[in-house]
């Protein structure tokens, strides 16, 4: 072959050798492309396989004219409950005419062009009646003027049909508390945000989302009222414990209308499975005018109905509350008796008689502190105690304060009464530490005043009173 060759023209030996390499290129270029179609079949099938698997259905279909589908996973197949020759034959193989509510019109308006994507819930005709789906994709150009959209589809109707009912509870929900008035509270412990229903906005006129509401101490603005601040705090604290309990308290909020008004709070902890506290819901109750009813009546009941101040039996009450709660506090009880009440009665009648009383109560309440007791304990007699006196000195001045009080004159329709008291003193713990022990002490000060002439006072000194005793 070496001979022969070597006696071959050079040219046709270069012919040779091109045919012989365009042969084995050929043959490689076949090899090549049959491995390709068989990686491209074995992925195409891979591709099938997963959206059969995955209960969603995959459509590739032309937007223009009536959708023509060209391309349908059986996961689509078995959503429309249609076989692939029942939708040739109901539907000539159209993804419009299975839509409803016009979405054919829908997809013919696209603007075509490779940038198109959708994510659309839709109602499509199936074997079993309408389903709604979820149709996801993306339009894909092939050749101009023809698009492709290739998209899958997912069952939803039941993921509708539960946020149908989700929301028909929320508006039953939401409807339900505007008829109650009540106003729902949810308040997350890990946010410190504090969540409102709307119908807050309305009765109370503030902002139905509150972010920082520990961390900026929100009731300390005037959401509460001045008084019930400390207890709401205390409330608060108890809330952002990770092992807190449930809320059932009274409060004043400041409604739309800036006054203060009663309310209920009721809260409760949901938990995580450690058991820890991760939010509070709960509700706030206006409970106002109930409140308003029971304060009247519980008024009526501790008052006297002339004068208004305390009447003998919650004197008592208020009194001894005083002596339980501060064992180490002082306190000063003046028993005071109207001198020649009976003459001023028999000169210038009962009603006089009962303006005096009145007048007498009103000069009392304006001289004395808030915190201080003034009760009306029989017809002219009334009780004075003041609390927290720390010494002597304090004493006397207090005693002097009332006894000028009650020398000033009364002017009623044009008549000047002129007036005294006497008044008996003890103090508490020093000379009783019961409500019964101070009022025989005192009344024995008090007959000692009214032996002596009357129009003074004296502070009971067990040392004074030996012989009575």
């Amino acid at each position: 072959m070496v001979i022969i060759a070597a006696n071959l023209p050079r040219a046709m030996i270069l012919t040779i050798s091109i045919s012989v390499l365009m042969v084995l290129l050929l043959a490689g270029f076949v090899l090549y492309m049959w491995l390709m179609q068989e990686k491209q079949a074995r992925i195409d099938n891979e591709v099938k396989n997963i959206t059969n698997s995955l209960g969603a259905g995959v459509v590739n279909f032309i937007v223009s004219g009536e959708g023509h589908i060209t391309y349908a996973s059986k996961g689509f197949y078995e959503i429309i409950g249609y076989s692939k020759e029942e939708v040739e034959e109901v539907f000539d193989n159209s993804f419009y005419l299975m839509l409803e509510n016009k979405y054919s019109e829908f997809f013919r308006m696209i603007d075509i062009g490779p940038d198109f994507t959708m994510n659309e819930e839709m109602q499509i005709k199936t074997g079993n009646g309408l389903k709604w789906i979820l149709v996801s994709g993306k339009a894909v150009m092939k050749k101009r003027p023809v698009a492709t959209i290739s998209a899958v589809i997912v069952d939803i109707t039941e993921n509708k049909k539960l946020m149908e009912k989700l929301a028909l509870e929320q508006e039953r929900y939401r409807l339900a508390t505007e008829l109650s008035n009540d106003v729902i509270l949810n308040y997350s412990i890990v946010d410190d945000t504090l969540n409102i229903s709307e119908n807050f906005r309305k009765f109370y006129g503030g902002a139905t989302r509150i972010p920082n509401f520990v961390k900026d101490k929100v009731w300390e603005h005037g959401f509460v009222h001045p008084d019930e601040v400390e207890k709401i705090a205390e409330i608060v604290r108890s809330i952002i414990m990770k092992n807190g309990g449930n809320v059932d308290t009274q409060t004043r909020i400041r409604n739309s209308k800036g006054d203060y008004i009663w309310c209920r709070l009721i809260c409760m902890p949901i938990q995580n499975k450690g058991g820890e506290n991760k939010e509070y819901i709960g509700k706030l109750i206006n409970i106002d005018t109930e409140k308003n009813e029971l304060l009247m009546v519980e008024q009526k009941a501790m008052t006297d109905p002339l004068t208004k101040a305390f009447n003998k039996e919650f004197t008592k009450v208020k009194i001894q509350e005083f002596i339980d709660r501060n064992p180490g506090k002082k306190g000063m009880l003046l028993l005071v008796d109207i001198d020649k009440f009976k003459s001023i009665n028999d000169n210038y009648g009962h009603l006089m008689g009962d303006n005096i009383i009145i007048e007498v109560v009103n000069q009392v309440t304006r001289a004395f502190r808030s915190n201080d007791i003034v009760g009306r304990i029989g017809g002219d007699e009334f009780v004075v105690f003041v609390c927290d006196v720390s010494n002597p000195e304090d004493q006397i001045k207090q005693a002097r304060k009332l006894h000028a009080v009650l020398r000033q004159p009364a002017t009623f329709d044009g008549t000047t009464i002129n007036k005294s008291a006497s008044i008996g003193i003890a103090i508490y713990p020093d000379h009783a530490t019961t409500y019964e022990g101070l009022i025989e002490c005192a009344d024995k000060a008090l007959y000692r005043v009214k032996g002596n002439g009357r129009d003074a006072f004296i502070i009971y000194d067990k040392r004074d009173f030996a012989d009575e005793e």
